[in-house]
């Protein structure tokens, strides 16, 4: 009777245990294909190609939370083949390592899948065979906080990334750890590097880069490493009060660096005054400042000068008039040329032309103008275009 009752409770003990260990069958599925993908090799133990339980059952470099499969770690154990086509279903992976400091060869000269878990965290496929480039999917995972897909640093195999890096890298505002050293990258560091904010350890050594590295100026670098490269320009002052840092086998300039480019003014609708937003455009007066830029100047300048060829030729048409009507009365009343000439003459047909001249530079004038100090010579530019014109129909008179 006793034995009875003791076989009972190890069967309820072990059918508990089993129950609790269920893995989800998606992971086991995943799990399945992976093991078939590495050519099922004896050294994951506990392993199966259909079927099995994973957490239950303890399979090796598996580590789970409750029935989910959280970290998958098969780190040197001389593993070939690839990680299979499933990896995606495993919904609840934060951590896919499987680097080797002596003898994993998974890739096989292929890229890296693009059906990785989102779910990951910690991405590790460093001294492998993997090719190609980086697949778009890893700028998808939101909560990545270390990539690291570096080769081997001796004549052993290694992965060969290749082709230059896609601007892909602005959604990963966790991402602390980033090795991407030993391959053969090219082309210049990707502007999207600038928003990784969390950015702390960057290791880009012994690759193919070219260009500037200016982008990195603003990360919080600790440790960086982009010796032996195609670099050029300068290394920004930001950067060289990194702790590790390492640049050498470079073509940097040398000499002072140039200076920072001249302030532009900023497009039109845009406030110049970054604190100031769009409906404070107002004067310390009360008045309303309109800001011109370089077109409307020279629409001024147009303007100025149609009105002035205008007012010239009307001037010259009215003096060629006036010289044909005074020499037609010479001769028919010598007597009230004298007279004739001093109604012609009169000061006052000057003065009413200059004041509508005049007036039409006050309306322009009228405006507060917010001009930069380039479109300040060219207001210059305007008045003595203005003088100049003034002094033609002195001449005309």
């Amino acid at each position: 009777m006793l034995r009875a009752l003791a076989i009972l409770a190890c069967i309820w003990i072990w059918t508990s245990i089993s129950v609790n260990g269920d893995t989800d069958a998606d992971d086991v599925s995943a799990l399945n294909v992976f093991y078939s993908s590495v050519n099922s090799p004896s050294q994951l133990t506990g392993w199966t190609k259909n079927g099995g339980d994973p957490c239950g059952q303890s399979w090796k470099g598996i580590l789970c939370s409750g029935s989910s499969v959280t970290e998958l770690k098969l780190s040197g154990l001389g593993l070939n083949g690839n990680l299979g086509y499933q990896l995606d279903k495993m919904k609840s992976l934060v951590e896919l390592s499987v680097p080797d400091v002596s003898n994993n060869n998974l890739g096989g000269g292929n890229p890296i899948p693009y059906n990785l878990p989102l779910s990951l965290q910690r991405l590790n496929l460093g001294q492998n065979q993997f090719n190609g480039g980086i697949p778009y999917s890893i700028s998808q995972m939101s909560s990545l906080t270390q990539l690291k897909i570096h080769g081997k640093l001796r004549n052993l195999a290694h992965n060969q990334l290749q082709g230059v890096l896609s601007d892909m890298f602005g959604q990963l505002p966790d991402l602390e750890t980033m090795d991407l050293s030993f391959n053969f990258i090219t082309g210049d560091i990707p502007e999207s590097f600038g928003s990784l904010s969390s950015l702390t350890t960057l290791y880009l050594q012994d690759n193919q880069f070219t260009g500037p590295i200016d982008v990195l100026s603003n990360l919080p670098l600790n440790d960086l490493n982009v010796a032996n490269n195609r670099f050029t320009g300068w290394i920004p002052n930001q950067l060289k009060g990194i702790n590790n840092l390492q640049t050498g086998g470079n073509s940097w300039s040398t000499g002072p660096a140039p200076p920072p480019p001249p302030h532009t003014s900023p497009p039109a609708g845009v406030p110049s005054n970054p604190g100031q937003g769009s409906g404070s455009n107002d004067s310390p007066t009360g008045g309303k400042r309109s800001g011109i830029g370089g077109g409307g100047i020279a629409g001024i300048i147009i303007s100025i000068l149609v009105v002035g060829a205008i007012v010239a030729f009307f001037l010259l048409k009215r003096r060629t008039r006036k010289f044909s009507r005074e020499d037609h009365l010479e001769q028919d009343q010598p007597f009230t040329s004298f007279a004739s000439n001093g109604i012609n003459g009169n000061p006052f047909v000057k003065f009413d032309a200059l004041m509508h001249l005049a007036n039409f530079v006050d309306v322009i004038f009228s405006f507060n103008f917010v001009v930069s100090p380039d479109e300040a010579l060219q207001w210059d530019y305007c008045l003595s275009l203005l003088l100049t014109i003034e002094c033609l129909i002195s001449l005309v008179e």
